[in-house]
């Protein structure tokens, strides 16, 4: 019941950022944006499924959460790191 219970409730989070992210009218024209813009949402994405976690006591998707909170981290660090090396390159 509680793995069920997990999913749903999962799904639901994951449709809110999902749809969130879909209604955005600027569109990133730079790699840095693209990268920065998928980090954050594999970071908020992340911090939902260890939300769920943590109220059903479900240790996978707390993990699993977790591993995509940091991936997405780590993901906008490479979108800033982009962004650095192609204003350098513009000057």
């Amino acid at each position: 019941m509680k793995s069920l219970r997990a999913s749903v409730l999962c799904s639901a989070l994951f449709g809110i950022v999902t749809v969130g992210s879909a209604q955005a009218d600027d569109t990133p024209t730079t790699a840095g944006a693209v990268d920065r813009l998928k980090g954050l949402t594999n970071e908020v994405t992340g911090s939902a499924k260890r939300g769920v976690g943590n109220l059903t006591e479900d240790e996978a998707m707390k993990a699993e959460g977790r591993e995509q909170k940091l991936g997405g981290q780590a993901q906008q660090e490479r979108g800033r790191a982009k962004d650095t090396v192609e204003n350098a390159l513009d000057k």
